[in-house]
């Protein structure tokens, strides 16, 4: 009898630390139980639709584009579609390697929602200016700098529509960015959405990016120039989605310009340091967030998201978190199911704040 005992109790203390220890890592994330469409929202089978297709991409050549100066006279592409009947907004913040293009269907859907949308190009990928001989490269001389592009941006382009209600919604580095954004400035947005942010990578890449940045822009191992015979939907990471994949291969084929290769170290340093910040500057939010996280994510670092939301939540902020089961990097072009209550989610938490 002692020994049997003896067994339970570890058996039970086992299982209780075990349940802790999952809730614990979970305790600040929820999980979708519907994906019934509650907004106009794009499908997979419209998208194989000819004529669908084809009217988004009418929609997203119909924007306004142009170009303003950002820091050190780097040329800031950007688009923007106008409402006529509304008061909301919504800005994009996109990730890295991207570019507008790549967002037309997001555009087309939260337009047809009733938000006027604006995005741009960061420095050094899509149409915007690139600062290595090298167009390829992915690289930025500081992190700041795609900070003060967007809050130029939207001084010059948003403010002045004097809107009612301005909301953000970012992706991946873009998470980064806009994070930042609403650390330094907590007054611009009503509301943001953040699509698998970045804000951690996997180890070891921090530490290798602080040994081996050295003067000139160089890719990062394993990184390379942008290659096309290694585009096929069956190998990537991004998207369980083959239209939407396939989308966005064509977008960047028909605007070659706009595509960028790997990253360089210099682009890894400055993206860790700025991890650092994001935590040393969290009390400085004010605006309310949500925060998705993929359940199969191989691009970010998932644990950096429970961190920062537990962060964000003892810290007092508003924010709520949800893991989005089967999905991959890319929620906004992901398959039906996951993109379906991933703007589901996103737009409903905008309402929350109209």
């Amino acid at each position: 009898m002692p020994v049997f005992r003896i067994h339970r109790h570890v058996f039970v203390f086992l299982f209780i630390s075990g349940m802790l220890l999952v809730s614990s890592c979970n305790r600040n994330f929820f999980r979708f139980f519907s994906s019934d469409t509650r907004y106009q929202l794009t499908t997979e089978t419209q998208l194989l639709d000819t004529t669908h297709s084809r009217e988004i991409d009418k929609f997203y050549d119909s924007g306004e584009e142009g170009t303003f100066e950002g820091k050190r006279n780097i040329s800031i592409y950007y688009k923007k579609f106008e409402h006529p009947d509304t008061e909301k907004a919504i800005v994009i913040s996109s990730g890295r390697t991207e570019a507008a293009i790549k967002y037309k269907e997001v555009i087309y859907d939260l337009y047809r929602n009733g938000y006027s949308v604006y995005i741009h190009d960061h420095r050094g990928q899509g149409q915007s200016g690139r600062m290595t001989d090298d167009p390829q490269m992915g690289y930025v001389k500081a992190f700041q700098a795609y900070i003060d592009d967007m809050k130029m941006f939207y001084n010059d382009h948003v403010a002045p529509r004097n809107y009612d209600h301005t909301y953000l919604l970012a992706h991946s580095m873009g998470g980064a960015i806009g994070m930042t954004y609403l650390e330094q400035f907590p007054e611009d947005f009503d509301a943001a959405a953040f699509s698998s942010p970045m804000l951690g990578l996997k180890a070891p890449i921090c530490s290798a990016a602080k040994v081996l940045v050295g003067e000139k822009p160089k890719y990062a191992v394993g990184q390379t120039a942008y290659k096309e015979d290694s585009l096929s939907f069956k190998n990537n990471a991004l998207t369980g989605s083959k239209v939407r994949y396939d989308r966005m291969i064509a977008a960047y084929a028909e605007v070659p310009e706009a595509r960028l290769g790997g990253a360089t170290y210099r682009w890894l340093r400055e993206s860790c340091k700025q991890f650092q910040y994001l935590y040393d500057h969290i009390d400085q939010i004010e605006t309310p967030f949500i925060l998705f996280s993929a359940e199969n994510e191989s691009i970010v670092a998932p644990y950096a998201h429970q961190k920062f939301i537990t962060a964000a939540k003892d810290a007092g902020k508003k924010c709520v978190a949800y893991e989005v089961e089967g999905a991959e990097h890319e929620l906004l072009i992901e398959q039906d199911e996951q993109r379906t209550q991933t703007l589901n989610a996103t737009l409903d938490f905008y309402k929350r704040y109209d």
